[in-house]
């Protein structure tokens, strides 16, 4: 009894010992999950180190675990994560529900999809588990995600929105809202939102709840065309500056007089967000709208309303002598003329989209290379091909693309000379431009072209070059027959899965028997994932040429593939001298590339990492053209962006200089990107 009794105080003592012992993380494991999901389960391992790792004792592998399994976005992964909707922490069953919704995104919303039966299953778990769910964090991730399924038909919605609304109805947060407003995005497949969801919602916008949550709501309301003249009232008097934006959504809905009172109002609002979009409203619903307040806003201290004011001046308001004398004064070449390249641009756009073209023509020739791609981009919408002539072949890729896309518009095949020699550029948008160009096009020059330049291209074996080389062998598979597939054979092992099986295709289409794709993917590099997910604290620090720092933090734990290739690439010093080559007031700032386009990056894709973290203003996300093709480049969100979350991967947030940031204007310049690590 004594010997057994010590034993047991022995093994207490031991337990508690352990106990007291700090966590250590299994960082080997941790790395086989990240680099499992990073290889998209293809990779020596394939998918074991996530289906083992959400059974595991360790919370940390099991989130991870789960959290890479729906960014695999395959339904049948989805059906693996239902039992974790009951885990202990309330942590994993959040992660478990916005997982299992990622998993459907590629449902199309059409009854006959197979997915849809995976659907039903996804929302009559999740609707079960939000019914008992206790804890308010994991409450909201189950009704956002309930609300974001691809449903196809209007009963299976209705059946979701009832089960958020009795979650709502205890305590409408953040996911809950964002929940309704994804069922009222789908409501030309669905139907409109429940009248009890309109309620909740105007008591959410009109309340006292935090700043983001009422946005989404005022947001719903405004796609909805529920804004009336009292609500529009309310929120233009709020002190949050983006629900006084969206107020202006509502000014369609109001009458003529009350709307001239209210776009006033928004003219002279402290905040650039609002006068961005007092611009917008104040042509809302108006054929020849009043110029005079959006000719005042050509003068603003800000450079984005002075842009968007530019761009509205190009089309017609009831005093367009007024608005054409405006936009040739944003022209003068004086030195008293203080105005940016960009707002030249802009205005010569605006002119030549209103017939006058006499501008185009008379400072085409002295104007400063940076500035050729607002002449490109003008002669476009001109039609003025003498000028889109002389500017093809042009040594900037850019003003080269704008130019065939001016000249495919107005001349169509009668330039395929054109478009023809544009597809030995190496700009990848360039011959992106030329490709598209030459559809349908009779020249019996064009497709030893295209094969020979979808060679050249082939062999630099980056995956950015997927646009163009898809655009490419579109041509081929138009122009191309049975005596063309020696060329192609080779391309049915090539390293993009697409281009591999479009090959297989239009081989199957010529010979009339099936061709079998075998891609074989180039390498992934493996980073030290592990280390920069359980890193403290990294950020970077951006200096901009001609002045101006602002601090970003990334988020190495949500998106640490994410994180790795950017702080790689950052110290490798790729981002210096790049520019910010899109600039939409009121949405993004995009750039970082090095050739001003979003089609040339870092040669290999990264994968999306995409969280239930939405893209709220200030904060950065990676730019794709498409699944799990982001190249390096990065762009932020000037207001919350709420359309974007769950499909772009959001990956930090600016935590010092926003003011910044949001006075970049089209070909600001990185001066300098430094990783700082605590």
């Amino acid at each position: 009894m004594k010997s057994a009794l010590s034993a047991l105080l022995l093994l207490g003592a031991t337990v508690a010992a352990q106990a007291q012992r700090p966590w250590r993380p299994d960082t080997a494991a941790l790395q086989r999950l990240l680099i499992a999901e990073d290889a998209r389960g293809t990779g020596a391992d394939g998918l074991a180190p996530l289906l083992t790792g959400i059974h595991s004792s360790d919370t940390m592998l099991r989130r991870v675990a789960v959290r890479g399994l729906g960014r695999l976005q395959r339904p049948d992964l989805g059906h693996q994560l239902g039992e974790l909707l009951t885990d202990p922490v309330p942590a994993i069953r959040a992660e478990a529900a916005n997982a299992i919704a990622q998993s459907m995104v590629r449902v199309k919303r059409i009854p006959t999809d197979p997915g849809q039966a995976d659907v039903s299953w996804a929302a009559t778990t999740l609707a079960t588990a939000l019914d008992v769910e206790a804890d308010p964090a994991a409450g909201e991730a189950l009704a956002e995600s309930l609300g974001r399924l691809p449903y196809a038909e209007r009963p299976s919605a209705a059946l979701a929105e009832s089960a958020i609304l009795r979650h709502a109805a205890k305590r409408a947060g953040f996911g809950s809202v964002h929940a309704l407003y994804w069922l009222a995005q789908d409501r030309l497949t669905t139907g409109g939102l429940a009248p009890n969801a309109v309620i909740l919602l105007k008591g959410v916008a009109f309340g006292q709840g935090d700043a983001a949550t009422r946005r989404v709501a005022a947001l719903t309301l405004g796609n909805l065309r529920l804004l009336d003249s009292a609500l529009v009232a309310t929120l233009l008097k709020d002190p949050d500056e983006q629900l006084r934006r969206l107020a202006l959504a509502g000014v369609t809905s109001i009458s003529n007089s009350y709307r001239a009172t209210v776009v006033q109002s928004a003219f002279a609002d402290p905040s650039p967000i609002v006068r961005v979009a007092a611009v917008v409203a104040a042509r809302a619903g108006n054929r020849q709208p009043d110029c005079t307040p959006i000719i005042a806003a050509t003068n603003d201290k800000h450079p984005y309303v002075v842009q968007m004011a530019i761009d509205a001046l190009g089309s017609p308001c009831a005093d367009s002598l007024a608005a054409v004398k405006v936009l040739n004064a944003v022209l003068d070449e004086s030195k008293l003329n203080h105005r940016s390249w960009p707002e030249r641009n802009h205005a010569l756009i605006a002119l030549a989209k209103l017939g006058h073209i006499g501008p185009l023509r008379r400072l085409a020739p002295s104007t400063a290379p940076e500035a050729q791609i607002g002449f490109a981009e003008a002669a476009a919408a001109a039609g003025d091909t003498a000028i889109l002539l002389r500017l093809a072949g042009h040594r900037d890729h850019n003003v080269h693309e704008a130019a065939i896309a001016g000249l495919a518009k107005a001349m169509k095949h009668r330039a395929d000379s054109v478009y023809i020699a544009a597809l030995t550029s190496t700009g990848y948008q360039v011959t992106l431009a030329a490709a598209t160009a030459l559809a349908g096009s009779a020249d019996p020059r064009a497709l030893p072209a295209l094969l020979d330049n979808f060679d050249r291209i082939s062999r630099e074996r980056h995956e950015n070059a997927h646009d163009p080389r898809m655009a490419m062998l579109s041509r081929i598979t138009e122009m191309g027959s049975k005596a063309n597939a020696p060329r192609l054979t080779p391309y049915l092992a090539d390293f993009d899965s697409t281009v591999a099986t479009t090959v297989a295709t239009t081989l199957s289409k010529w010979a009339g028997t099936t061709v079998t794709a075998h891609p074989v993917s180039l390498k992934i590099a493996v980073d030290p994932l592990a280390k920069t997910y359980l890193a403290r604290s990294i950020h970077l620090r951006v200096s901009m040429v001609g002045g101006g720092t602002y601090t970003i933090k990334l988020f190495a734990d949500e998106a640490p593939a994410t994180v790795a290739r950017i702080v790689k690439l950052a110290r490798a010093h790729f981002y210096d001298h790049h520019v910010f080559q899109r600039v939409e007031p009121n949405f993004v700032v995009q750039g970082g590339g090095p050739d001003a386009t979003e089609y040339v990056g870092d040669a290999q894709f990264m994968r999306d990492e995409v969280t239930w973290r939405s893209h709220l203003r200030g904060t950065l996300g990676i730019s794709s053209r498409g699944r799990d093709t982001g190249d390096g480049q990065w762009f932020f969100n000037l207001t919350d962006n709420t359309r974007l979350d769950h499909e772009y991967t959001v990956f930090g947030e600016v935590v010092s200089g926003l003011n910044v940031v949001e006075r970049i204007v089209a070909g600001g310049m990185i001066k300098s990107v430094a990783v700082v690590e605590r």
